[in-house]
């Protein structure tokens, strides 16, 4: 059964980077693992849930390494050159990305967004920002912690800064980071 799933998800990945998530479908993702769509509803209600999984499976990985990075280190310069590193990285791996707003986008036009997509990130973002909270001035944040760190993604992957303007992520969330911690 957790094989199944896991064909399941990796056979969708690869349909969405092939063909965006507009361009997948059930029936392919279903072929591509060896199974057949009953086999992908005893798992999956939709391509959306789906697509949301891989989203928050990815984000499961990603954010526990960043943190024990930042708690790693004892210094805000530390911290920050780590946030925009990260920033960095993510800005020049836009694919899963480009996935979820085209989800979200299709979503909206359906009419199916609903909280899933608000809490996706919540907690790991949370964390994120709790993680970097002691690097600011009296462990003051000026706004929440998930407000820091979707500042921090908004830089990351905003298609601006992913090439077509010259600017780089990491030095944008650097001054952003630098400009807030001094706020506090």
């Amino acid at each position: 059964m957790a094989q199944t799933r896991k064909k399941l998800l990796d056979a969708a990945l690869q349909s969405f980077m092939r063909v965006g998530y507009t361009g997948a479908t059930i029936e392919g993702i279903s072929d591509d693992a060896g199974y057949s769509r009953g086999a992908f509803y005893a798992h999956f209600a939709s391509k959306e849930d789906i697509l949301l999984e891989i989203i928050a499976g990815q984000a499961d990985q990603v954010a526990p390494i960043l943190i024990r990075q930042i708690e790693s280190v004892s210094s805000p310069n530390a911290m920050v050159e780590i946030v925009a590193d990260w920033a960095e990285g993510r800005s020049q791996n836009q694919g899963l990305t480009v996935l979820m707003f085209e989800a979200l986008q299709q979503a909206q036009r359906n009419g199916t967004l609903d909280e899933r997509y608000a809490a996706l990130f919540s907690k790991n973002w949370r964390n994120i920002g709790e993680a970097m909270r002691p690097f600011f001035p009296g462990h003051r944040l000026p706004c929440t912690p998930e407000e820091i760190v979707a500042i921090v993604v908004a830089l990351s992957y905003s298609p601006v800064v992913s090439g077509a303007s010259g600017h780089k992520a990491g030095r944008l969330v650097k001054l952003t980071l630098n400009a807030l911690m001094q706020q506090t």
